[in-house]
């Protein structure tokens, strides 16, 4: 059942590297143990070849710091079924020693992408406390096409937690039965929290949500979800037949959003999109057709030059920019869709552009065959016989008028005698 999560906005950035609560005990990338430590390449396949080769490797593995360095890698899922032996077949799986915490930090360099069931697995078993942190220094990419799990943070009985800082990370279902995008589990009167500062994160389930957030064995309890958004970051959560972010907890609103006085950032709940403090857009966005973003009071969207938030079919509404807001035209009409004319004969047709507020307002007018009619700033002239198209066009939207113009009925002059006489 979808509940409503809590949103908490903060601005305090995360340290570079997450506090280690417990190295992995196990530590699979690809189907290779790194846990020792190594710097490693991979191929087309998605596994992993060990290098010697500091400068240029994909995978680097520093075990005093627990650090996963990515540099342009491309891994796979590592097994055949969802068993401990095979590491639940993820791409990348970092395990907890029997009721120990664990936490893993990836730094991402370049684009990477990930292929498997399950994407990224951090596993604690026990009580303890499972720690994921994904950063970049804002050039970093990860693309998970998955068939279970795009990302799966597990503690069964202690506190879940996802930390994302300056990096774009994508995690979509590659078939209609999948599970979820971001999936954070943690015991049933637990925390389970996201955070995101700077960057992105689009999360994408067809079988799932696109953010999940489990407390306990399933059924609803007074378990803590949160999500953190600040410097400026995006959360995108979809699902193709709803619930972009779901959890089964009964705990509601249980912290007051807090800005701290800093930036906040966005959040899309299957297309429903909400601003959160002051928020500077970092790259172009666009609100498509079936999507909304809201500026509630409080709120502030600054849009600076060079950027913009193009409204291409969605809804805009609450504290508008005034400001760097592009509305695409959606549609054209005409008043008249046929028209009939002799020939010296005009009439003027009107458009409409849908919505009335787009900002292009200029119609550019054409008549595929001159030699029957010519089209002025709508104003249709019949030149010859026969039959044309009139098409009102704008940004790519056009309407169109289908014109039939007659030969002009002759005129027949009579003279008629001054002195005829008429019976």
């Amino acid at each position: 059942m979808r509940k409503i999560f809590t949103l908490l906005l903060l601005t305090l950035l995360l340290p570079a590297v997450a506090l280690a609560e417990g190295k992995p005990a196990k530590l699979v990338v690809g189907g290779t143990d790194v846990k020792a430590g190594g710097y490693w390449t991979t191929g087309q396949d998605g596994k992993l070849t060990s290098t010697t080769d500091t400068e240029n490797y994909n995978v680097h593995y520093d075990k005093d710091s627990n650090t996963l360095t990515l540099n342009n890698a491309t891994i796979s899922g590592s097994g055949n079924s969802n068993s401990l032996t095979d590491n639940f077949n993820a791409a990348i799986y970092a395990a907890a020693a029997s009721d120990q915490s664990v936490s893993l930090t990836i730094v991402l360099k370049d684009k990477n992408t990930v292929e498997a069931p399950i994407g990224i697995f951090v596993n604690s078993t026990g009580s303890s406390t499972a720690t994921l942190t994904i950063t970049s220094n804002n050039d970093g990419t990860l693309e998970a096409s998955y068939s279970d799990k795009g990302i799966w943070v597990n503690s069964n009985y202690g506190n879940a937690s996802l930390n994302i800082r300056n990096a774009t990370v994508t995690a979509e279902c590659t078939n209609n039965i999948c599970g979820y995008g971001i999936d954070l589990r943690a015991g049933e009167t637990k925390k389970a929290s996201l955070t995101v500062i700077g960057g992105q994160l689009t999360a994408t389930g067809n079988g799932g949500a696109g953010i999940r957030y489990t407390f306990g064995g399933g059924t609803s309890g007074p378990g803590a979800p949160s999500l953190t958004v600040g410097g400026n970051a995006i959360v995108k959560a979809n699902h193709s037949n709803g619930g972009g972010i779901v959890t089964n907890s009964s705990t509601t609103n249980t912290v007051s959003p807090n800005f701290g006085g800093g930036n906040g950032g966005i959040v899309f709940d299957n297309g429903t999109g909400t601003v959160y403090g002051d928020v500077t857009l970092q790259e172009d966005l666009t609100i498509g057709e079936g999507e909304s973003l809201d500026i509630p009071s409080g709120a502030s969207l600054t849009i600076p030059n060079g950027t913009t938030l193009t409204v291409n079919g969605g809804t805009l509404t609450g504290n508008i920019p005034t400001d760097g807001v592009i509305y695409k035209v959606t549609g054209v009409s005409l008043d008249k869709t046929t028209l009939t004319l002799n020939v010296g004969e005009s009439e003027a047709l009107t458009a409409t552009i849908t919505p009335d507020n787009a900002t292009n307002q200029t119609v550019t007018w054409s008549s595929d065959n001159e030699q029957v009619t010519t089209v002025e700033n709508g104003t249709v002239t019949a030149v010859g016989a026969g039959t044309t198209t009139i098409t009102a066009t704008v940004d790519g939207k056009s309407a169109t008028c289908s014109v039939t113009v007659n030969k002009a009925t002759p005129t027949i002059q009579v003279t008629v005698p001054s002195d005829a006489v008429y019976d």
